[in-house]
């Protein structure tokens, strides 16, 4: 080649190089980001949401084995048949085993975070000399885990251990047999905690709240469950609170709550399933289609976890119980002052792994994280002594005595007063007057509206019916007497829900449509909406960020009810709705 023709190939070459840098560089040499890029995120979040939804559509989620994660793990699980709560049997004097001359208080317990401050207090498990209550009151303490429920009653009950642990449902289900002898009555001393996440209810399909329960097109739901355990408790409350009637439910049994989350994963003609942590987060966050509705973290005043000793023995030795009482709420500030050391002791006694117990407990040790929030001197005293507390012991002892005899587990409910051993703590009153409430949520300002504007994601939703006098929105209890009863419901729901936000939602006939402007019908609901608010309030003394008030005017009519000129349509209409929200949803 010549040299000319050297040169004019060497200038191609270069030009296609050059073009190729240019057509490329983007790839080659991307261009320096900006120090603080320009986004619109709600645009981005669109985007991102649409596509994600196109994907789901082209390409639906392949089914996930997550069987290995659950609890029950490789064990073999299947649907058991309905049963009674075997009768108790053996009943004796308690046992009375010493130690160095000290008597040693057998107290079986669980396996579950609530029993931490117990295990911290005593040192770990056996009875020692490094215990709280050895080195401060003078006797020893053996733990030992008994999870079997009907176990540890029969334990109780023939004397071998002389506290019975469980939820205050549980107790309110095993009174009526415990109480036929005197020795036996089981006496409740203290609340260790509320399940605050620990406990909850898993869907697929449809099923979006509580209300989505009801029958569909003449098919009941199926849900899977313990038969009489907290999670029956649970979840028979939230339907009778959302206005749903048990039987609308085609409920079957496992034999615990890990069998029947596997017997859910394993099975899809189940709809839901009622169980505990961690299984039901790894089914809702892991299964194709699963949630979760709702958990103990908004309903966190429904399942309390308590003891009670037998009557004789506290009869015999109320100092001991009383000195129980005080290790235990030591044990819950050592927890909550290194909650690391608290998991490290758990994980012993429950031969499970730290990491385990540390999310179990809870980075504050009890408070706001973790599955129980533990329950000092101050949450104690409101639960047992304050009468005005909507979730209080009477509450629970008596929602749960009510639900089990409508099952048929019990003929005649326990008076809560032949359990509650209110004096133990009212007795403490000034040695422990400086300690504070720590289970008070905070509600955001206008929080409240944001969720009922949007629609979605509450609960439940309860409907009641209040009679107001012509155009008053005054509470008329000569002119409705179900008033004060109907007000008690609403106040114990929102109490039940406790980490959750309530709106109180005003509705009115149209039977006035066309003769009344819209507007004062509008404002008319929301003032009776509003009376019920200001009622609740000054009974129950919530937390003002906790509602709002909404009127729907006659714009809200239920499906079916939508003639104005059927008296028994606008009957149903002039309604107040009582919508819960979780409180994470912020």
């Amino acid at each position: 080649m010549t040299t000319k023709g050297k040169i004019v190939l060497t200038i191609l070459i270069l030009v296609l190089v050059g073009f190729g840098a240019y057509r490329w560089k983007d790839k080659i040499a991307p261009p320096a980001k900006p120090s603080t890029p320009s986004v619109d995120v709600k645009a981005v979040k669109e985007s991102l949401k649409t596509q994600q939804q196109q994907q789901q559509q082209q390409q639906p989620r392949q089914d996930v084995d997550i069987t290995k994660q659950l609890l029950a793990g490789d064990k073999a699980v299947s649907l058991v048949d309905g049963s009674a709560i075997p009768p108790v049997t053996g009943v004796s004097d308690y046992d009375s085993p010493m130690r160095d001359g000290k008597l040693v208080v057998q107290f079986p317990i669980n396996v579950w975070p609530g029993w931490a401050p117990i295990i911290v207090a005593n040192n770990g498990m056996a009875a020692n000399a490094g215990s709280i209550f050895y080195q401060k009151y003078g006797f020893y303490l053996q733990l030992s885990i008994v999870d079997d429920p009907v176990k540890a009653r029969d334990l109780f009950a023939s004397g071998h251990s002389h506290v019975l642990w469980g939820t205050l449902d549980m107790i309110a289900l095993f009174a009526p047999e415990l109480v036929k002898d005197s020795r036996t009555v089981p006496v409740v001393c203290q609340q260790i905690d509320w399940s605050d996440g620990g406990d909850g209810v898993v869907s697929r399909g449809d099923i979006r709240s509580i209300n989505d329960f009801r029958m569909k097109g003449g098919q009941r739901r199926k849900v899977v469950l313990a038969q009489n355990s907290p999670s029956h408790y649970f979840i028979m409350s939230l339907l009778i609170d959302a206005g749903i009637d048990p039987a609308e439910v085609d409920f079957k049994w496992a034999a615990d709550a890990p069998a029947a989350a596997k017997i859910f994963v394993q099975d899809k003609t189940f709809d839901a399933f009622v169980g505990w942590a961690p299984d039901i987060y790894t089914v809702a966050e892991q299964l194709p289609g699963a949630r979760l509705v709702v958990s103990t973290e908004s309903a966190n005043h429904l399942i309390a976890d308590v003891w009670a000793v037998r009557n004789d023995f506290y009869r015999d030795h109320p100092d001991i119980v009383a000195n129980l009482v005080r290790g235990i709420f030591e044990g819950m500030d050592r927890v909550r002052k290194d909650p690391k050391a608290a998991a490290r002791l758990l994980a012993e006694a429950f031969s499970l792994p730290v990491e385990d117990c540390e999310k179990m407990i809870g980075k504050d040790g009890g408070i706001v994280d973790g599955d129980a929030h533990l329950t000092n001197y101050r949450e104690n005293a409101n639960f047992f002594l304050d009468p005005m507390n909507p979730a209080n012991f009477e509450v629970i002892w008596n929602r749960a005595s009510t639900i089990y005899k409508s099952l048929g587990a019990i003929s005649a409910p326990v008076p809560s007063a032949k359990v509650k051993a209110a004096g133990i703590l009212a007795k403490m009153a000034d040695e422990y007057r400086d300690v504070r409430d720590l289970s008070q949520p905070t509600f955001k300002p206008g929080m409240a509206f944001k969720l009922a504007e949007a629609d979605t994601g509450e609960i439940l939703t309860k409907a009641v019916i209040i009679q107001f006098q012509p155009n008053s929105a005054v509470l008329n209890a000569e002119y409705d007497p179900s008033i004060p009863q109907t007000l008690e419901e609403i106040g114990k729901l929102a109490g039940s829900f406790g980490n959750a936000y309530i709106v109180i939602e005003g509705n009115a006939d149209a039977s006035k449509k066309g003769l009344v402007p819209a507007d004062l019908v509008r404002q008319l609901s929301y003032d009776r909406a509003d009376a019920v608010r200001r009622a609740i309030m000054e009974k129950y003394k919530f937390d003002p960020n906790k509602f709002k008030v909404i009127g729907n005017g006659w714009d809200n009519p239920l499906p079916g009810c939508t003639d104005p000129s059927n008296v028994e349509h606008n009957r149903k209409n002039r309604r107040v709705e009582v919508k819960v929200f979780p409180l994470e949803t912020q």
